[in-house]
């Protein structure tokens, strides 16, 4: 066998255009990625009886009545979801927490309370309720919701912001529920 030998600047060149190659799919990559990025944070204004906030865009919205203001869910995963209530003040925050968990475990049995305890959240004190019930409604086979309910005293009541997700996911949904929970505002009498 005779051994080829290639002249040494087609070899520089060869060299210098898989560095180049390698070099302009990092940057397509890091573009890429800083484009999924930005369409996953992106964010929409929303407004509704005297509340705004900042919720993922995309996220269907449904209006509330009575306590109930509106709720947000996420379309790729219906069982996540923000909701924010607006509770009469009959008392400390640890009480209206524990009527509504009360509330909760008498029409839904499977519904219980993981941890209760008081919060300061973004420089605001508050109460935080960790829960979890089993999803029976769902198609397919019954699977663990868990959620959170923060509790903040408001003019008017208290706001009840609340977050739940199937089990599995729960701790991915939490930074962007506390980036929504840090983003609703209240404007009482409106």
């Amino acid at each position: 066998m005779t051994p080829v030998s290639i002249p040494q600047p087609q070899l520089t060149q060869e060299r210098r255009s898989a560095v180049l190659t390698i070099l302009l799919l990092l940057v397509a990559l890091l573009l890429g990625w800083g484009v999924k990025t930005a369409v996953q944070n992106a964010t929409r204004p929303i407004e509704q009886s005297g509340f705004t906030a900042e919720i993922p865009a995309g996220w269907l919205v449904q209006e509330g009545a009575g306590d109930f203001v509106f709720l947000a869910r996420n379309p790729l995963a219906l069982d996540e979801l923000y909701r924010v209530s607006l509770l009469p003040a009959t008392g400390e925050l640890d009480v209206v927490a524990e009527n509504r968990n009360l509330a909760r475990a008498q029409i839904d049995d499977t519904y219980r309370v993981l941890t209760a305890e008081p919060i300061v959240f973004a420089g605001q004190d508050g109460y935080k309720v960790s829960f979890a019930r089993v999803d029976l409604d769902s198609p397919g086979v019954p699977h663990v919701v868990e959620g959170l309910d923060y509790y903040f005293v408001q003019a008017d009541g208290v706001m009840v912001l609340s977050l739940e997700a199937h089990s599995e996911h729960v701790a991915a949904a939490l930074p962007g529920f506390q980036q929504f929970a840090q983003s609703v505002t209240y404007h009482s009498g409106e």
